[in-house]
C-alpha cells in the first residue's frame, strides 16, 4: 500500500464526516501491519463536545475492535465541508498525537503541510511526547 493509496482512501472516508458544529471534515486510513486498511472520520457530538472524536483515534480503535493492535502508517487529510480542497496543512491535534506515542509509537504519519505531503514518525510531531515507557 503506498502513501498516495492512503491518502485517497482517507479523502474517500472524509465524505462520512459528522461535524455539524465545526464543518470541517476529517478522514484517516489507518494501515495495520496485517495489510488491513482502517478507516476513520470525525463525529462531533453536539450537546457533549467533549465525546467527539476524532478521526485517527476513530480508526484505531476501529483496528483494535476487529483484532489488529499492530500498525504501520495513517494517512490524515480535511477539509471545510463547502470546500472540494482538503487543506494544505492538516496534523493530527495533540491529543491524537498523544494517543499515537501510547498506541502504535513506531507510526508514520502522512499528512499535508505547507501543500507538500509528508511522512514522519509520530514522534516527530511533539518535542517532549509524555511517554510512560520512557519514565
Amino acid at each position: 500500500m503506498t502513501q498516495d493509496e492512503l491518502i485517497i482512501i482517507a479523502k474517500n472516508a472524509a465524505k462520512n464526516a459528522f461535524a455539524p458544529q465545526s464543518n470541517y471534515l476529517v478522514g484517516a486510513a489507518l494501515l495495520a501491519k496485517s495489510g488491513t486498511v482502517y478507516i476513520g472520520v470525525n463525529v462531533e457530538d453536539t450537546k457533549i463536545p467533549a465525546l467527539s472524536v476524532c478521526a485517527e483515534r476513530n480508526a484505531i480503535q476501529t483496528a483494535i475492535s476487529h483484532g489488529d493492535t499492530e500498525f504501520r502508517a495513517i494517512a490524515v487529510v480535511g477539509r471545510k465541508k463547502d470546500n472540494d480542497y482538503f487543506d494544505e496543512t492538516l496534523t493530527p491535534c495533540g491529543m491524537c498525537l498523544q494517543y499515537m506515542i501510547d498506541m502504535c509509537k513506531d507510526i508514520e504519519v502522512i499528512c499535508y503541510i505547507d501543500g507538500r505531503q509528508v511522512c514522519k514518525k509520530v514522534k516527530e510531531f511533539l518535542n517532549s511526547p509524555y511517554d510512560f515507557d520512557e519514565l
